[in-house]
């Protein structure tokens, strides 16, 4: 005889809530494993051994199909809640608003990466471009709109904190895939990518410094704990603005205009002396008070990728061999914290499935 297992209507609650703890913050799980994949293909471009480019290769497929999974419930996730009282929580918490721009980040350096895998043909790059504009004018419509809640919602001091520059940061990564369609399109269209590009690398630059003091007058007064690895952020910052430099002194002329390599070297050691103050500022912290059962570890992933990255663009810049230890610190840091947050994931989990299995 056939039996058919109902779910009771506190288990289908369960599951409800569950989803409940799916918001933007997980995409941060996709982007930390792409940035651990772009210190594996910066391995392989420095020893030419191919098994750091399978690494590289596998762990850029991982982290797609992880922010494929994830999305897919985010977007579940919405719309069972959108009857419930916190339907609306990414729009009301600033947070979960800014870590919505995760979405173009991967956009950007995911499609990058595909490219350096497999090269660039006139499908891919059609589609790349495509990527560019869509990921770019979400980026610049999210920094918008956290513009508008920074300037007209009433604020929670636990809301005030680095992950708030994420938006303004989204933006400034389209250089990782802008690269590659200059180069193929070259023109009015390479021109035009360019302008966007240095366009881009404005709004990022002077929103950090306004947004940035925000953000770090919030840590400095509220003391948030959880908070505290999303300080590892201006690293990041610092890191895309020298890799944004890098790049457009490689554009050529933009109209009129150009930037040399050799302008933008002085700039970028400055910039790299401030990523060095903050990592080690962060590392003191890590060391000191650590993270345990949250997802905001996953906050120190891309700044590391992002600084391992302007590390070796400066070393190359400058002929300074001695660097590349100080990139294979970086790199190795990244590993660890890389499982260090899975086992916080699954430690944020555990707790809130216990939290939610308790009765009211």
């Amino acid at each position: 005889m056939n039996q058919r297992v109902a779910l009771s209507p506190t288990a289908i609650n369960s599951e409800i809530n569950m989803l409940q703890i799916f918001g933007s913050e997980w995409f941060g799980i996709p982007i930390s494993t792409l940035a651990l994949s772009q210190v594996y293909i910066l391995i392989f471009e420095h020893y030419h051994d191919l098994v750091f480019l399978y690494i590289g290769e596998t762990l850029t497929f991982a982290a797609i199909i992880l922010f494929a999974f994830i999305f897919a419930i985010w977007i579940t996730r919405g719309i069972t809640s959108r009857k419930e009282k916190n339907g609306n929580s990414h729009w009301d918490n600033l947070t979960r608003l800014s870590f919505i721009s995760l979405i173009p980040i991967m956009g950007f350096v995911s499609n990058s990466q595909l490219l350096f895998f497999f090269g660039i043909n006139s499908v891919s790059a059609e589609i790349s471009a495509a990527d560019f504009y869509v990921f770019y004018g979400l980026s610049l419509i999210l920094g918008v709109l956290l513009g508008y809640r920074l300037y007209t919602k009433e604020i929670s001091p636990r809301e005030i904190n680095y992950a708030i520059v994420i938006p303004p940061l989204a933006i400034g990564t389209s250089v990782f895939l802008s690269q590659y369609i200059i180069q193929y399109y070259g023109g009015a269209t390479g021109q035009f990518i360019s302008f966007l590009v240095v366009m881009g690398l404005g709004i990022f630059f002077f929103l950090f410094i306004f947004i940035g003091s925000i953000a770090l007058s919030g840590h400095v007064s509220t003391k948030t704990h959880d908070a505290l690895p999303t300080t590892m952020l201006p690293v990041g910052i610092a890191s895309l603005i020298v890799l944004n430099l890098f790049a457009i002194s490689g554009f050529g002329s933009i109209g009129n205009t150009s930037l040399t390599i050799s302008q933008v070297g002085l700039l970028s050691v400055m910039l790299w002396g401030f990523e060095i103050w903050n990592f080690l500022v962060v590392l003191i912290l890590m060391l000191v008070r650590p993270s345990k059962g949250n997802l905001s570890v996953w906050a120190y992933g891309f700044p590391l990728g992002l600084f391992a990255t302007s590390t070796i663009k400066i070393m190359s810049a400058i002929n300074f061999g001695w660097l590349f230890w100080i990139f294979l610190m970086i790199s190795a840091l990244l590993n660890i914290l890389w499982v260090y947050g899975w086992i916080n994931t699954a430690l944020y989990i555990r707790k809130s499935r216990n939290h939610i299995s308790q009765p009211a």
